[in-house]
């Protein structure tokens, strides 16, 4: 029964069509019995470097259920072994009650196992009388090669009921059991989605190091601590591959003219943009300069380069995607500003959206570059102050379009997003999906949760048009934004699913007691969440002491709850971590708030103590995180992002009895 509740939850569209009479009519196979290993995993002859590491998976987390050890073989360490009837025979002299075939190989040939119906990453899970195979595309999908890891990683979820709601062991969920079973499978499944990408921001880089140094550590510190909380028991190839995210659109893209202005800035300064004081000078931004579109020597000579990029690589596609940000503005010549039609979008700032003069700027590169490549790729981008679809201008055939909007925070701009999405589908033949979602809330840390909305939106754009997605970016808040990394890797593999039951299934499986308290605490911060989308609140604004107390009660309600189950208590735990930090994050904001409200001027004496006591509290309490919650709140990329607010209010470092306290532990 626990298996097929757990299938209905993942796969309730196809569930109809994945178990066959025959099927329903075979044999239970049994993996293991009082913690000794009935089966053996078999990799077919040749088996890859990735094969075996995925093999070692499987036995790893065999082993974790129920104690027993499972070789790892390949098929020629069976001797003779052939099919009859549909069940693998071998004169071994070593009793073998299942084999689990990974990959395809001769055994899945004579069994009529093949890859030969599934697309890229697609995977075929499936029982026989004493074997279950587990297999995708290889080699033959070269877009998406990892099909059997995925049948692996799906097979360990549905039918041994493991979970990884985040990275490390206490995100690990693994069930104890001496006696495996397995009931009857014939599944197969090809991912909709060609892309799966969530950018995992694992590295240190410059911001998270200079945030890291203002908590008081080292960048070693960082490497330890962090290394320390992916531990886990058994392998699992990373919580990224074992949610199945994949897959490649083999198209170059991202901000593609970074190396502009000190390139041609002396002979070329014409071909960058004017400035409101009149000169092209970018020396402020540098690597982000910004670009006279309308030039076309400039055309030509990014035409020229991009044309030599695609002669030296194997990639048929480059980037011609703006540089963004910076603190340089874009051309105010009149040559640029002739390309912006008149009814074009009115921008927040007043100005017209420069798609349309950004479509020129593409489409005359495109068309050089298709005269030499008439098959290659460009790569541009919906973003920025040409998010707005074209008014005048059709794209040429060969560009696609990474569209970057969405956001969860401004109800007004999602509904204005969604209806972009649909006007630049119907305009370009490849679209994918390049959102900042998952950065709400990076720089202050605190619950951003939105999952109801994020199923809702997945589902429709993978419905229209959809080919890939690359999301920027998991950020590691995984005690405060947890559930939305978990939601949206789960809806890569199949945009279709329930979200209720994925809610359902993440509180039940990591909380166990104290399921319906957890999931009531996460309804919670998404009603928060939709207050501050509908009312354009600051992220810190809805947390008063009143809303944090009400949190608090939730989770008090879980730990009680809990108090019998050492992992679900723990994972309890690890939720408060991130309440605590929310909590001690904006204390400091309700004092700004307050002086404000009070007409704001010069502080007094005792509300600059309130806000340095504060402070100094919140410094200490994100010093606590990153040494013993370290995934809960990505507390280093906090300190850079958010903490230069807090200079207007005369605070950069701890006072120095706190930091005297703390270094003399």
């Amino acid at each position: 029964m626990h298996i097929m509740r757990v299938i209905v939850i993942l796969f309730p569209l196809l569930l109809a069509s994945s178990f066959t009479d025959a099927c329903l009519a075979a044999e239970v196979l049994t993996l293991a019995k009082d913690g000794n290993a009935k089966a053996v995993i078999v990799l077919p002859g040749g088996a890859t470097s990735a094969a075996r590491e995925t093999g070692g998976i499987l036995a790893d987390h065999l082993k974790q259920i129920c104690g027993g050890e499972f070789r790892v073989i390949v098929e020629s360490d069976l001797k003779d072994a052939s099919v009859k009837d549909q069940r693998i025979v071998t004169k071994s002299t070593e009793p073998v009650e299942t084999f689990i075939l990974l990959g395809e190989g001769g055994l899945t040939k004579l069994l009529g196992a093949t890859s030969a119906d599934l697309g890229p990453g697609g995977i075929l899970i499936r029982t026989f009388p004493n074997a279950i195979v587990l297999l995708g595309p290889g080699k033959t999908a070269p877009s998406d090669p990892y099909g059997t890891r995925y049948a692996v990683m799906t097979f360990m979820e549905d039918s041994l009921g493991c979970r990884f709601l985040w990275p490390g062991e206490l995100g690990k969920v693994v069930p104890q059991r001496k006696t495996i079973k397995v009931a009857p499978i014939n599944f197969n499944y090809t991912p909709r989605i060609r892309q799966r990408r969530i950018r995992m921001a694992m590295g240190l880089g410059e911001r998270k190091s200079h945030g890291v140094k203002r908590l008081g550590f080292t960048d070693a510190d960082y490497h330890y601590f962090n290394k320390a909380a992916m531990v886990t028991t058994s392998r699992d190839g990373g919580w990224a591959n074992w949610h199945r995210l994949g897959g490649s659109l083999r198209l170059a893209s991202g901000h593609s003219f970074g190396y502009m202005w000190e390139k041609h800035k002396d002979e070329h300064p014409e071909w960058f943009a004017v400035q409101p004081d009149g000169t092209r000078d970018q020396s402020r931004s540098p690597d982000r300069s910004r670009l006279c579109v309308s030039n076309l020597e400039l055309i030509e000579e990014i035409a020229r380069d991009r044309i030599e990029s695609l002669n030296k690589s194997d990639l048929n596609s480059v980037s011609i995607g703006p540089n963004d940000g910076g603190q340089t503005s874009f051309c105010r010549c009149d040559e640029c500003r002739k390309l912006d039609p008149p009814n074009s979008r009115k921008l927040a700032g007043g100005g017209p959206a420069l798609t349309d003069r950004y479509i020129y700027f593409w489409n005359e590169i495109a068309k050089r570059v298709t005269e030499v490549h008439p098959d290659a790729w460009l790569t541009a981008d919906a973003y920025s102050v040409y998010s707005a679809p074209p008014v005048l201008r059709k794209l040429h055939p060969n560009i696609a379009i990474r569209f970057v909007g969405l956001t969860y925070t401004n109800e007004e701009k999602r509904r204005q997003d969604r209806e972009d999405w649909d006007a630049w589908s119907k305009a370009v033949k490849k679209i994918y999906f390049r959102p900042n979602v998952l950065l709400a809330g990076r720089r202050q840390g605190t619950p951003v949760i939105y999952v109801h909305k994020l199923a809702e939106d997945f589902r429709y754009l993978a419905s229209h048009s959809l080919v890939g997605t690359d999301f920027d970016s998991c950020c590691h808040n995984w005690a405060t934004q947890g559930l939305n990394y978990y939601v949206c890797a789960k809806l890569h593999w199949n945009p279709d699913l329930d979200v209720d039951a994925l809610i359902d299934d993440y509180c039940q499986s990591g909380f166990g007691s104290g399921a319906d308290a957890v999931k009531s605490y996460f309804l919670r911060l998404e009603d928060i969440t939709n207050t501050i989308a509908e009312q354009q609140l600051k992220i810190t604004q809805p947390f008063p002491p009143a809303v944090i107390d009400e949190l608090r009660g939730y989770l008090d309600m879980a730990a009680a709850a809990t108090a019998d189950e050492p992992d679900a208590s723990k994972r309890v735990a690890f939720l408060r971590s991130g309440l605590e930090y929310t909590d001690a994050y904006v204390a400091a904001f309700r004092i700004f708030r307050e002086h404000e409200a009070a007409g704001g001027g010069r502080l007094l004496k005792e509300t600059k103590q309130r806000i340095r006591e504060a402070l100094d509290n919140n410094w200490l309490v994100s010093r606590g995180i990153f040494e013993n919650h370290h995934l809960a709140v990505n507390v280093a990329t906090v300190a850079w992002g958010s903490w230069n607010y807090f200079g207007r209010y005369y605070w950069s470092d701890p006072s120095p009895e706190i930091r005297a306290k703390v270094e003399s532990r």
